[in-house]
């Protein structure tokens, strides 16, 4: 395993620490070689100061950050994180570790034939999710809307937990132009469009406490976002 791992912050001082633990500690034992990049957009919690001191403490792991002084949302953080990246395989996951990264484990075994391994809530009885009930029944509605509009046949095009090549990551991230939550929809869209093979995977998921996403706004922003996209993608077929 020679992997980057991203992970993008916005006001995380509180619950980075116990991630990035964790992550720091799985590759230690797991990865032939591994890199963490935090990619910061715009936090004033004192997130900053943390990652500042966290990258002074890096022992066996190499551990960078992209820190920018405004927020210009999660999509564009990921994307600079993930364009930085230098080893063969790329993983960007969520500071809230809604997903942890010993869920990587199940996607090991796809990463000789698939370019593009995504997490995955709603694809069969292994996912295991703990939710409360409004977001879950926003998420599934939210998903199954976007697959409506998309034409994309995955179940769950949200969940921050998505591992690509190297070269599948650099097509499709300098291709990247949706800045806010709804980036996984063009992601997905753009790694089809480009001929990846993509599998989805089921994952452990649960709720966290102090989450930047509020269901019902940021479900909605999504929606369009993912509405726009389309008509973005397809305009750029119709002049070719």
């Amino acid at each position: 395993m020679r992997i980057s791992v991203i992970i993008p912050t916005y006001n995380e001082f509180s619950r980075l620490p116990a991630t990035f633990k964790e992550i720091k500690e799985f590759l230690e034992q797991n990865a032939e070689e591994a890199e963490i990049i935090i990619s910061d957009g715009g936090s004033t919690d004192g997130t900053v100061d943390l990652i500042k001191s966290i990258i002074s403490e890096t022992g066996k792991i190499k551990v960078s950050a992209i820190l920018e002084k405004t927020r210009e949302g999660k999509g564009a953080g990921v994307k600079k994180g993930m364009l930085k990246a230098k080893l063969p395989f790329v993983l960007f996951m969520d500071a809230d570790n809604s997903t942890k990264i010993k869920e990587l484990a199940k996607f090991w075994p796809y990463s000789e034939e698939f370019q593009v391994i995504i997490g995955s809530r709603y694809a069969g009885i292994a996912a295991k999710v703990k939710q409360n009930i409004i977001r879950r029944f926003v998420s599934r509605a939210g998903s199954k809307i976007i697959r409506l509009i998309t034409g994309l046949d995955i179940n769950d095009t949200q969940c921050g937990f998505k591992l690509f090549t190297k070269k599948a990551s650099d097509d499709i991230f300098s291709r990247l132009e949706t800045k806010g939550w709804g980036f996984d929809a063009e992601v997905l869209l753009l790694a089809k469009k480009l001929g990846y093979k993509i599998k989805e995977v089921p994952v452990e998921w649960r709720d966290s406490e102090g989450s930047h996403l509020r269901a019902g706004q940021d479900s909605i922003k999504t929606l369009f976002e993912s509405v726009k996209i389309l008509k973005k993608i397809n305009s750029n077929e119709k002049r070719k």
